[in-house]
């Protein structure tokens, strides 16, 4: 099982020198990635914690200049509502930066009041989201750019540079099951956050039916500290947390790996980023090493 962590860019609390030393410090500790959440702009009554919140693609470039060997991962942006051009240029900009680090979570995005601002179409995200997802992939390999879709179209284009990666991945996020089919659709790989241990199981049994590589993920609360009850996101979905002494985390974590788990994302925080950081080494050392 491979590990990565979920930066606290939002929340308002933890500052840009402070997020690039925690990078670091999970490069140090044996983590294979770093994460970076996306919203742009959030309805007041929706505000917290996404209403302070730094720009995926630019805190990640910062990080890709500090680090040198961890994956730099968005967990995940919400592509329906941005210009999938744009996107693709900005996701190979940073695939070259830093060295072919890259991995694109996406999502259709659940703040219909976000899409309003953003001039977006909540209502068709599902069917935008396959589109740009084919359209990033096209833009990424074709050394000229013919693209007829239903919401983006263009002709004899050419945008370089390509990235570096032939193939960067791509793992489509969303616990519900039209994301599922569209991780088995069209993903590399799922990354759902805060499922349980069934549900997990039941949607990696969907996604690797397909007989393609594809990367089974989840994104979970963990506390090195003490045993934490689970809890409910702000778009109202139940979230489960990983938590408690080393053996329970191992055993949690072993009944995810029988459902197929591949990849844990670990959103580790608290009010100070040292505080963070003696997590980090803490699960480092209980839990990432005992699967090395």
């Amino acid at each position: 099982m491979k590990f990565g962590l979920c930066l606290p860019n939002f929340g308002g609390k933890i500052g840009p020198g402070e997020l690039l030393a925690l990078a670091v410090a999970a490069e140090e500790n044996g983590f294979a990635s770093v994460w970076a959440t996306d919203h742009i702009i959030m309805p007041r009554r929706l505000k917290s914690p996404y209403d302070e919140l730094f720009e995926p693609f630019v805190t990640l470039a910062s990080i890709a200049a500090k680090t040198s060997e961890v994956k730099l991962g968005t967990s995940v942006l919400v592509l329906p509502q941005r210009d999938p051009f744009l996107v693709a240029k900005q996701v190979a900009t940073l695939d070259q930066f830093s060295g072919g680090r890259m991995i694109l979570g996406v999502g259709a995005g659940w703040a219909e009041g976000e899409f309003e601002y953003l001039g977006a179409n909540f209502r068709k995200r599902g069917k935008v989201l396959d589109e740009a997802i084919d359209l990033l992939r096209r833009l990424w390999t074709d050394s000229t750019i013919n693209y007829s879709g239903r919401f983006f179209r263009v002709s004899d284009a050419v945008t370089l540079p390509k990235p570096v990666q032939k193939i960067i991945p791509i793992w489509v996020g969303g616990t519900s099951d039209a994301a599922i089919e569209r991780a088995a659709r069209v993903g590399d790989g799922w990354h759902p956050v805060g499922v349980d241990p069934a549900r997990l199981a039941q949607g990696a049994a969907r996604v690797k039916k397909t007989g393609t590589e594809k990367t089974i993920s989840v994104r979970l609360t963990v506390d090195v500290r003490r045993r934490r009850e689970d809890y409910v996101s702000p778009d109202g979905e139940k979230m489960v947390t990983l938590s408690g002494s080393r053996e329970e985390m191992a055993r949690t974590l072993e009944e995810y790996a029988k459902g197929g788990l591949e990849y844990l994302v670990a959103y580790i925080y608290r009010d100070e980023v040292r505080e963070i950081i003696a997590d980090v080494m803490k699960f480092s050392g209980e839990i990432i090493r005992s699967y090395s």
